[in-house]
């Protein structure tokens, strides 16, 4: 099979859970061509598949400590262009797949409308389909309502949809699904990650992603760091296999709220504080999710000081929070994601 993935290209996120998912396609024999732009395609350089870049799509407006959120709307309104769906159907006749794999770029979503030309599969992989619901700011009722209908018009155009979490009750990112009438689609597979386990608790890791939407912590970083007597792990750009070593010998991460980074700590066993930038419904469900089952605590970041963050790292390393880790650490492993997502690709 000649397979097609499309990737938002803002942060690592998507792309390095992608990326494990495309390395296993090709060891068993298949053919992979990748799309995406900014920070993804400085990711994918490190690796050997044939990449096309695309259009950045959204610019995400924000300040110190949120979203704004009807800046960002506009933003991402003027940044879909015609010219933009058109040039995706482009690239997929040149490309000629027998199924497209798209992780969060709604214009190849969009693009199948477009694709007559020939029959395709299509493939979301996703830990977000609704969001619009939960976004608050100066949004009139009928802007709201687009986005949500959109919002279901991509969970009805694919024709299997990929969650990269574990099965109910214990996934993460249930507040972040709406299913639309289309349960059947939802495939949850587990983390798509390479092995990981815990080898030692040394120390607390900072990671906040590589998209820089984050709100500014930084002096109440500082301030935990005197009181608790030691330097934090500050994570900015690091290569992937570097950074997944230090989470192995972490003893908590603090995170931004990212899914992935999420799912990673969770496979490495590591409990979690998340703070994530206001009016970001992803990562917020995210981290709403981590704190349901037990394994993280959530902060506000307009309410942050040192103290408060030293009490939630002190309060995530306690027995009751590691023991629900270990058990989910467990289930990481059991799920083998990446298998169960490429037999789903492969449409077994």
């Amino acid at each position: 099979m000649r397979i097609y993935f499309v990737s938002n290209g803002m942060g690592y996120g998507h792309v390095s859970r992608d990326v494990e998912l495309a390395e296993a396609l090709r060891q068993r024999g298949h053919e992979v061509v990748f799309s995406t732009y900014g920070d993804g395609l400085e990711f994918l350089r490190g690796y050997n598949f044939e990449v096309i870049e695309v259009e950045e799509f959204g610019d995400v407006s924000f300040n110190s400590t949120e979203i704004e959120v009807f800046r960002t709307v506009l933003n991402t309104l003027r940044s879909l262009k015609p010219e933009m769906l058109l040039e995706t159907r482009r690239i997929l006749r040149d490309v000629s797949p027998d199924a497209m794999v798209v992780d969060g770029y709604v214009p190849a979503m969009v693009s199948k409308i477009l694709r007559s030309w020939r029959r395709m599969r299509l493939l979301l992989i996703t830990n977000e389909t609704i969001q619009w619901k939960k976004l608050e700011g100066n949004l009139t009722l009928p802007i709201k309502k687009l986005g949500e209908a959109a919002e279901a018009l991509l969970v009805y155009l694919a024709d299997e949809i990929i969650v990269p979490d574990f099965p109910p009750p214990y996934t993460i990112c249930l507040e972040n699904l709406a299913f639309h009438d289309q349960k059947h689609k939802f495939h949850f597979v587990g983390p798509m990650l390479p092995e990981l386990e815990s080898r030692g608790e040394q120390g607390v890791v900072v990671n906040f992603g590589g998209s820089e939407v984050n709100p500014d912590v930084g002096d109440a970083l500082e301030e935990a760091q005197e009181i608790a007597g030691e330097r934090f792990l500050m994570v900015r750009r690091m290569p992937r296999e570097r950074y997944l070593e230090h989470l192995s010998r972490a003893r908590v991460l603090i995170t931004h709220g990212g899914h992935t980074s999420i799912m990673e700590a969770v496979a490495c066993a590591k409990p979690l504080v998340g703070i994530p930038i206001k009016n970001y419904p992803e990562r917020e469900g995210n981290l709403l999710g981590a704190q349901r089952l037990g394994i993280g605590r959530m902060l506000d970041p307009e309410w942050l000081t040192g103290e408060v963050l030293c009490t939630a790292l002190r309060e995530v390393c306690t027995p009751t929070f590691r023991q629900k880790l270990e058990a989910l650490s467990w289930l990481a492993r059991r799920c083998r994601g990446v298998e169960r997502a490429v037999r789903i690709i492969e449409g077994e």
